[in-house]
């Protein structure tokens, strides 16, 4: 598991995948957290320790409310990122448990605008790979010390005692993304997740 304790999958608007991985892991004493990656009418949002699935496409705020209604904590995800992120500003206002502030496929400059409004909020701190394939994990990480379980970590996000780890995408990954996405859109195939 490139040195993870345990991870969290959560796939853009699906949670079929992270509740099968969920009682899988269970059974072998792994921890996973349930999820899933939210597309509300303003951006992602990230869902941890739902066992449910939140409609995407509802504002930002009807968002978070379902995802606390859920029991879940609730985490703007890549705030800064284009098209898909909810920006700096609905972060800073929002009432988001925890920002984002390492998404590895997000560039440098965009996690750090995220640490900067978490800092000045107060808000908990997460990192995620956002990996779309197997080489990918791992390549940013939550950390939370003494955790044994899903409830743990949502504990800990809730009390803001995570910090982030990881890194961003390389200049070299931007550019195949930012290419990637033309190809897409040009194509007539580029979808907003």
């Amino acid at each position: 598991m490139v040195g993870l304790d345990g991870f969290a999958i959560t796939d853009h608007n699906a949670i079929e995948g992270s509740l099968e991985a969920f009682s899988a892991a269970k059974a072998e004493g792994a921890i996973v957290v349930r999820g899933v990656e939210v597309s509300s009418s303003e951006g992602h949002v990230l869902a941890f320790g739902v066992g449910e699935l939140i409609p995407r496409g509802l504002t930002a705020a009807e968002t978070i409310e379902k995802i606390h209604a859920a029991g879940g904590v609730c985490v703007a995800a890549h705030p800064k990122r284009f098209p898909s992120g909810v920006g700096l500003e609905l972060a800073k206002t929002g009432k988001f448990d925890g920002i984002e502030v390492i998404n590895s496929g997000s560039s440098r400059r965009s996690n750090r605008l995220a640490r900067k409004v978490a800092e000045e909020k107060g808000f908990a701190v997460t990192a995620g790979s956002d990996a779309h394939a197997l080489e990918q994990v791992g390549r940013a990480y939550t950390i939370v010390d003494t955790v044994g379980s899903e409830d743990d970590v949502i504990e800990a996000i809730r009390k803001g005692s995570t910090r982030a780890g990881g890194r961003s995408r390389t200049s070299v990954e931007g550019v195949r993304y930012s290419w990637e996405t033309l190809v897409e859109w040009l194509r007539g195939d580029f979808r907003r997740l």
